[in-house]
């Protein structure tokens, strides 16, 4: 059974792990969520590094919950942490204005997580709010992205198949062409053979008489 440290919270929203929904689950490439945030997920990529995983070969972590205890308020914390909420509050404002690249929006999106989890679950809730949002919104993008690609790849494919048919059609009125043709040899040798025929017949034909 494993024990997880004070804190120890899912990747995706920074909802601490326990029981049920809660509970920590580890997949393909490593990393650990819980089974709600699983359950939640479009495409079945980590969200942390977009390797692709097998829900049937997810591993649910058996924990002591005894040991996990959320972070005490009386915990002192260090005089940067009010700038630093409100130095990256003002980022998720500034982005939600402005917009972002797809990598400045990743790495705001951690940055943010990892703040968050050096304080107590109940400080910030303003910052958390945004960072889910920041978040979704990351995740959203990345299947609308990865959902694009697709769609390209799936056109391309589709453009391939009508060039394959063109060809195909070509090549069919190339061989009833061909075929047209030795028919119609076929008929007037036939007609020639026939006329021959009949010649050597009407020859025959005088020589008995």
């Amino acid at each position: 059974m494993l024990s997880l440290g004070p804190g120890s919270a899912c990747d995706v929203y920074l909802e601490p792990f326990g029981a049920e929904s809660k509970a920590p689950c580890s997949i393909t490439c490593g990393h650990v969520f819980c089974v709600n945030c699983l359950q939640q997920v479009s495409r079945l990529t980590c969200p942390l590094c977009r390797t692709p995983f097998d829900p049937r070969h997810t591993i649910r972590l058996q924990i002591d919950l005894d040991y996990i205890s959320p972070f005490s308020p009386d915990v002192p914390l260090s005089s940067n942490s009010d700038e630093g909420a409100r130095h990256l509050q003002d980022r998720i404002t500034d982005l939600a204005a402005n917009g972002a690249t797809k990598t400045q929006s990743t790495q705001l999106t951690e940055e943010c997580r990892r703040f968050l989890q050096t304080v107590p679950k109940g400080m910030y809730p303003d910052l958390r709010t945004s960072y889910k949002m920041l978040a979704y919104m990351c995740h959203v993008k990345r299947n609308f992205l990865d959902q694009g690609r697709e769609l390209k790849a799936v056109s391309q494919e589709v453009d391939r198949l009508k060039a394959a048919l063109e060809v195909l059609k070509f090549e069919k009125r190339h061989l009833e062409q061909a075929l047209s043709t030795e028919r119609d040899s076929f008929s007037s040798e036939c007609e020639r053979l026939h006329i021959q025929l009949d010649k050597a017949q009407a020859q025959m034909q005088l020589l008995t008489e």
